[in-house]
């Protein structure tokens, strides 16, 4: 992959070189053509008649325009290309385990979701930042929505394999779709203020508006014109334009209330409709099936309203310079104007506006699950479960340890039990329960994992691995664990199902206090038939086995311990852990023992 993101990043970054040295060369031949447009309208004015200087200015103006117009397709092409070329550097660094780049999600940080906090979710090198490559904000939300809230049915999970699957083949579609949108700025809360201001009723609906706008030109032309034939005086003339004056300063307040919602969102709204227009390209291609609540969503229709309003907004922004508003007020009563049109838009677009935001939002974020296809060449696409296992994988790895040390392990949970894992600190026990929950969420998010077979039944995940205490809240460690599995009781016992992971139950206790409540909990979540996966230090639970032998199961990460020296193969093995190494790590620390 490093390859192929090179090739591309040396591609883009010599184009942007090639049309940057255009874009400077159209900048000097705008100078050139400004001053030979001044020297032609002087010579005109100075040897030749006024008409020749109209004709003269007439051509300047319109050549220059035509030139700008071209200039900024330009610029617009050189931003895109230095978008694609950081879009390639960024992956490039990626390969080489550098995310530094890409957003870390600490906003979506929830310690009270049921597994987010625990399984590094959210936050710097987290699961988010190894997936997120969205270009929008909204986008990036439903990123964070949906790794924190698994699919569940098995028919939309299918449908979003094969979408992701087929994503993950075009690179070129996805790149085009994140330069675009990297082009392109929007406000942190331009989302939220047209939502907003979507619901609202309007205030610009009655006829006299309408009336007004249209009479007001109307007369505005005719005392211009009375004025330029000397048949009225100026100051009859002012006179009458304190009537538009008035109008528009009368209803200033109500348009400047409705104004301030939408102000300044024209961009984002220009962003969002091209990238409407990228997903109908997308839409457009044969045997490609969309999900179902996508494909439902009429994007073609949805790019030309964005735009639409864009150009409406942009309109209305026009009257916060006071000799704009002055002006165009006087002329065509500008404010009733464009509020008469942006309400008018409001109503007709008003109940698809959500769907047009989510169609975005979505696609967004299932190219950042797509790109994560594509990149992790060593994973597989997940199957269903067809008989009692909750997770069967072999050789299922973390996503987040680079494939060289990446070490993989075996998976074998069935429904209604639960694997018991014993074995000594650091060899391996809270990375293999983050990998499985890991695995579980993309699984269920229509990814591939990183394994060589794995099959699982959709379920919602609920963990306790990082319990924390709270100052603020007065609660102590140990109250704060207690509250957590009471949580997972909670659940089980409203009759839903879960997929329960804990690690080291109890911690915040003595010993043998710690022990007997272990043993309770797990009875307890046997008999409420839940399914899961529990580490601890505790090896007198491994007795439980014997008692439960069709719930649980004994593994264990074994450290070997020779002349005090430990090697950690973090593998698996069946069994309960004999070796513990907290005394040999404490003398090799240089702690008294």
């Amino acid at each position: 992959m490093v390859e192929s993101y090179n090739s591309r990043t040396i591609y883009y970054s010599a184009l942007s070189q090639k049309i940057s040295s255009k874009s400077k060369n159209l900048s000097i031949l705008r100078l050139v053509l400004f001053i030979i447009a001044a020297f032609g309208v002087y010579l005109s004015a100075v040897y030749a008649s006024i008409s020749l200087v109209v004709l003269v200015l007439s051509v300047s103006i319109l050549s220059f325009a035509l030139l700008v117009q071209y200039h900024s397709k330009v610029l617009y092409e050189l931003q895109l290309l230095k978008a694609y070329t950081q879009i390639n550097e960024n992956e490039e660094k990626a390969e080489k385990g550098n995310y530094s780049n890409f957003k870390d999600g600490e906003i979506f940080q929830d310690p009270e979701h049921p597994f987010a906090f625990d399984i590094d979710l959210f936050g710097k090198g987290s699961l988010f930042q190894f997936l997120a490559r969205t270009v929008t904000n909204i986008g990036t939300e439903q990123l964070a929505k949906r790794l924190k809230n698994p699919i569940l049915i098995k028919d939309r999970i299918i449908e979003r394999q094969r979408f992701i699957n087929f994503l993950a083949s075009q690179l070129e579609w996805r790149q085009k779709f994140q330069a675009t949108g990297t082009a392109h700025e929007e406000g942190e809360n331009d989302r939220e203020r047209i939502m907003n201001w979507i619901k609202l009723p309007g205030l610009f609906q009655n006829m006299l508006y309408l009336y007004l706008v249209i009479l007001i030109p109307v007369f505005t032309t005719l005392f211009t014109a009375l004025l330029s034939m000397k048949m009225i005086t100026f100051q009859n003339y002012l006179l009458y334009l304190i009537i538009p004056w008035g109008i528009a300063g009368t209803l200033i307040k109500k348009t400047n209330t409705r104004h301030s919602l939408v102000s300044k969102t024209s961009d984002m709204l220009v962003k969002y409709s091209k990238l409407l227009k990228i997903i109908d390209e997308l839409k457009s291609k044969e045997n490609l099936k969309f999900p179902k609540d996508l494909q439902a969503i009429n994007s073609v229709e949805a790019g030309k309203k964005l735009k639409e309003l864009s150009a409406i907004l942009n309109a209305l922004d026009n009257r916060l310079n006071p000799i704009s508003w002055t002006l165009l007020n006087a002329i065509f009563l500008w404010d009733i104007l464009q509020m008469i049109r942006l309400e008018k838009w409001q109503k007709k677009n008003q109940k698809e506006l959500a769907e047009w935001f989510y169609l975005i939002a979505e696609t967004d974020a299932l190219i950042s699950l797509a790109n994560f296809n594509f990149n992790m060449k060593d994973s597989t696409v997940p199957e269903f479960s067809i008989s009692d296992e909750m997770i069967l994988a072999k050789a299922l790895g973390h996503p987040l340890i680079s494939g060289s040390t990446r070490v993989h392990n075996d998976v074998e949970i069935l429904k209604g039990s639960f694997v018991l894992i014993t074995g000594a600190n650091m060899a391996g026990k809270s990375t293999y329960l983050r990998t499985i929950a890991t695995s579980m969420v993309l699984a269920m998010n229509g990814c591939s994992v990183p394994a060589q077979s794995y099959q699982f039944s959709p379920i919602q995940l609920y963990t306790s691995i990082r319990t924390q205490d709270s100052l603020q809240k007065n609660e102590s460690y140990f109250y704060a664990e207690l509250k957590r599995l009471k949580s997972i009781i909670d659940v089980l016992r409203d009759g839903n199902e879960l997929f329960i992971i804990l690690d080291e139950i109890l911690k915040g206790t003595n010993s043998k206090d710690k022990h007997q409540g272990s043993e309770a909990l797990l009875k307890q979540l046997i008999s409420l038939k839940s399914s899961g996966i529990v580490a601890t230090h505790d090896i007198m639970l491994g007795e439980l086995e014997s008692i439960f032998p069709d719930n649980i199961r004994n593994f264990c990460f074994e450290v070997d311990i020779t002349d005090e020296r430990l090697d950690f193969d973090y593998k698996l093995r069946r069994g309960v852990s004999q070796n513990m190494n907290a005394t040999i790590l404490m003398r090799q620390m240089g702690i008294t023992v």
